[in-house]
This record gives structure tokens, sequence and C-alpha cells, in this order.
């Protein structure tokens, strides 16, 4: 299945880079870019972070906090990534919903003394490929999370300050790279 597939090179990567010693957030970021990002919905899952704010959005707007979502999507990622070192994965089988368009994937991340588990949500697009677009570590959903946050930011900062809000964290984040 996907999700073997691009877990199974995103760990293959990782390892690499650990034996390597070039194991840094920016490595780790570009394997995200490359294996990850374009496998996810970014507009579906940004659409779903702005949830009823997308009707205040014009079109450029709406293209902007795509952009600034998917930044964030691979920054939260590599965070959690950094922490890598050497632990084995584990793919389960997928499960489909009753309406055959979503999958859920349960991942295990075996290490010596922890095992962390997810679950990785699939959406079938309307081409017919899965595409992944949450997943849920020890329980917190990367989805509701960010749709709790951007909904809390819109409320304080507006639309334009929200967007500026992300830019900043962003940009941050890739100044810590």
């Amino acid at each position: 299945m996907k999700t073997k597939a691009v877990f199974g090179q995103i760990e293959s990567a990782l390892l690499i880079l650990k034996s390597n010693n070039q194991f840094t957030k920016s490595n780790i970021r570009s394997v995200l870019t490359q294996y990850l990002l374009p496998e996810v919905d970014i507009q579906y899952f940004s659409y779903k972070v702005i949830n009823q704010n997308l009707p205040k959005l014009s079109a450029e707007l709406r293209t902007e906090f795509v952009t600034e979502l998917s930044n964030q999507l691979i920054n939260t990622y590599t965070n959690l990534l950094s922490k890598y070192s050497g632990e084995s994965m584990t793919i389960g089988t997928g499960s489909l919903s009753k309406s055959g368009k979503m999958s859920m994937v349960n991942i295990t991340i075996t290490g010596e003394s922890k095992v962390n588990k997810a679950v990785v949500k699939l959406l079938i697009s309307k081409e017919g490929t899965w595409q992944f677009f949450d997943i849920i570590i020890e329980g917190i959903s990367l989805l509701d999370a960010k749709q709790k946050e951007i909904n809390s930011s819109f409320s304080k900062l507006g639309v334009e300050g929200t967007l500026l809000h992300l830019k900043n964290i962003n940009q941050r984040s890739l100044t810590s790279l």
C-alpha cells in the first residue's frame, strides 16, 4: 500500500542521514518535501484547517494560506522527526471507511524503551489516488490541533493577522534549520 512505500522511503532516507552524520532539520525537511509532501492533499488539509473561515478568504488569500499551512505541516513533521534515533516503523494494513473514500493506517514506532503509535488518514482523490490529509500521534490529530489554533488566531488577529502570524512562524522555523 502507498503508506508503506512512502514511510518506507522516509525511514530509509532518515537512516542514511543518520549513518552519514547528516541528520539535520534542513535535511529532514528535504526528505519530507521529496517523499511526503507530494502525497499530501494539502488543499484539502488547508481548507479543513481554515474551516468556517474559508468564505472570508479571497482566492489569492486561500492560495497564500495553502502555501503557509503546507510549510507549517512540513515544519511540524520535521520537528517531530528530528527526535528520530533509528526506531523501527511498522506500518499496519489500512482500514477503509464504509464509503470507501477514506482509509486509516496504524503506524507503530518502536524504540529501545518506548513505543509510539500513530494513525495516518488518507482520502481518495477525484483521480482515484490515495492522499494523506492527517496524522494522529498519541491520540492528537494534527488537523484538529491546527484547526483550533487557526480558528483562535482568526478570532484574535483577523485574516491578514493570522496569515502574517503563520508566515512569521514558518520563517522562524526556516532560520532554525
